[in-house]
């Protein structure tokens, strides 16, 4: 179980802060899929970021995740609009046969910034149950965002990410399989054919992998990093340390970016190009 599912993580803030998935990837993951359109599943779904994309494309669209407070919040988003092809069900990724059990019935499975937190063997082996043959799974994620044109302030952003004095103790474990772009687990070659990689890193100048990029302000940048999981383990360690916008002296984010000001320039209004390195990984069941 990820920080994520704690109750007092702010799944409002995840859905209203992380970056959306832009057209672009789903029309990859749509050509490379074969076959019937009728039931697609997204796992570790959140509070839906990465499932209502999906409703354009399958008949049936089920979200699901083991945090009951993204599920929640994933819910009250369905509930004001008329989306009659989504569902979401509280569930972990490895068991997908707790509201699918009839096996080779799923036509998609997707994963979105989530599969770094999944036991690798036993959802891999839960993936190839529900899919039909020749039906598609994927993941993706994305990592590190990145201020286009800006080493020093890049520089500042991973030293805070990473670093002893700053967050880096505070990841959980699923963090670096993330940061090395998924290429620590892969689908097993007797349940899947047909693998696939798209990888991209930030500051390349080939762009044509490039899925994450985003026109956002420095308070919005802000905001980003306070969803980040590390924060959120920061933050149990340090709970007298309270943000500024919260009427608190200020904590380690309030103090990222006063030296971000300090050494651009930027203000909280100024508008910055971001993006972020990311993976995505297609297959097909045997």
């Amino acid at each position: 179980m990820t920080s994520f599912s704690d109750s007092t993580y702010s799944s409002k803030d995840y859905s209203d802060f992380r970056p959306s998935y832009p057209p672009a990837l789903y029309t990859t993951l749509i050509d490379y899929h074969k076959g019937p359109r009728n039931l697609a599943i997204d796992l570790g779904c959140g509070p839906g970021t990465g499932t209502y994309p999906l409703t354009s494309y399958f008949t049936k669209v089920i979200g699901s995740d083991p945090s009951s407070v993204m599920i929640e919040q994933a819910r009250k988003a369905l509930a004001a609009k008329s989306q009659s092809n989504l569902e979401f069900v509280v569930s972990a990724a490895e068991e997908i046969s707790s509201y699918i059990d009839r096996p080779r019935s799923v036509d998609f499975i997707s994963a979105s910034q989530a599969a770094h937190w999944f036991q690798h063997d036993k959802w891999f082996k839960e993936c190839a149950r529900a899919l039909r043959p020749g039906g598609t799974l994927t993941y993706f994620g994305y990592k590190d965002h990145f201020y286009v044109g800006n080493k020093i302030v890049n520089d500042i952003m991973m030293d805070f990410s990473y670093g002893d004095k700053y967050l880096g103790p505070y990841w959980e474990p699923g963090r670096k399989l993330l940061r090395n772009q998924y290429r620590d687990f892969v689908p097993p070659s007797d349940l899947f054919t047909d693998v696939q990689r798209i990888e991209y890193n930030a500051g390349e100048s080939d762009t044509s992998g490039q899925f994450m990029a985003k026109a956002m302000t420095l308070e919005a940048s802000e905001s980003y990093v306070r969803t980040w999981s590390s924060f959120h383990n920061w933050c149990k360690d340090y709970p007298g340390e309270i943000a500024r916008r919260d009427g608190g002296q200020g904590d380690v984010v309030d103090r990222l970016f006063d030296r971000v000001k300090k050494v651009s320039g930027w203000t909280e209004r100024t508008i910055l190009q971001v993006e972020w390195s990311s993976i995505m990984v297609l297959a097909r069941r045997l």
